[in-house]
């Protein structure tokens, strides 16, 4: 039996290539889709589309942030010399302003280190190819650790919901006990009524009875409990199947909350209705768990 996934996860590596420290976190949250985010060093922005499909690889719904962070520059190398176009370009920049605008004030040094890569650092190309193989094996490591807490979450969902359509369940066998009484009441309140508003008409029994029975198989809920009983059984063959289940148990949910909704409605039975409320209240809160099964 496959795992049902939450789509709420963590995984973090932390490690060090040629004494500079490395942190790769990789976090997730529900989404309809899978949308990956990345922040890392522009020295592996060529890099990006790599890590993105490692991801994609192992993960399929869901927003997913990952996150590399390294020490001593952006790149972990040591830093060799400056722009120094720049710093000229930024000088002259300044200086013209002054002029125009008959501004006060210098230029000085932490002004022109606080400039955009400005600082320019070693690039040893053999050390980058062992630094991204490197990535590569950390970054599936802390895949595999999201993953393995997003299929703990998973458990831990499947068994508050199974918990969930049991309630459900017992609901449906209150309704059920209360079901032959409540056609019963409804045929002589009916009957009442219509000899208070005929009251010196005289009615026929047996046409009196029909008309009863018309309108009261209008009002049977036994199909919507059959059919509420059958969603219940689906959602969870669907959790027992396990995988990527969440789009279908979001399906399933949306009958079971018109099924609900029809059973109030037609009750006519203000212990039934109070009942039918409470099947709302616990589909909306299976819906509000659903939203995060991968």
């Amino acid at each position: 039996m496959a795992s049902i996934f939450s789509m709420t996860g963590y995984g973090k590596v932390e490690t060090t290539f040629n004494n500079h420290t490395i942190v790769i976190e990789i976090r997730s949250v529900n989404n309809r889709f899978l949308d990956i985010s990345t922040k890392i060093p522009k020295s592996l922005s060529h890099y990006d589309f790599e890590l993105r499909n490692r991801i994609k690889n192992k993960v399929t719904r869901g927003s997913v942030f990952l996150s590399i962070t390294m020490d001593s520059g952006e790149s972990g190398n040591i830093p060799t010399t400056y722009n120094e176009a720049a710093v000229k370009a930024f000088i002259d920049i300044a200086n013209d302003i002054k002029e125009k605008f008959n501004i006060e004030g210098n230029v000085h040094l932490e002004h022109l280190l606080s400039l955009p890569e400005l600082i320019q650092y070693s690039d040893d190309s053999s050390n980058q190819e062992e630094l991204e193989k490197q990535l590569a094996s950390h970054l599936d490591t802390a895949i595999d650790q999201l993953i393995e807490m997003r299929k703990k979450e998973g458990e831990n969902l499947v068994i508050d919901l199974k918990n969930r359509i049991s309630t459900i369940n017992n609901i449906l066998n209150d309704i059920e006990k209360l079901e032959p009484n409540r056609i019963s009441d409804w045929k002589e309140k009916f009957e009442e009524r219509l000899k208070g508003l005929l009251q010196n008409l005289e009615l026929d029994p047996i046409r009196l009875i029909q008309e009863a029975s018309v309108v009261a198989d209008r009002l049977d809920i036994t199909e919507e409990i059959i059919r509420f009983r059958s969603h219940n059984q689906l959602f969870l063959n669907a959790l027992q199947a396990g995988g990527s289940q969440g789009k279908k148990l979001g399906f399933i949910l949306q009958e079971m909350g018109r099924e609900a909704n029809t059973l109030g409605t037609k009750c006519q039975c203000a212990q039934i209705a109070a009942l039918a409320i409470q099947l709302k209240d616990e589909v909306e809160t299976i819906r509000e768990q659903v939203m995060n099964i991968e």
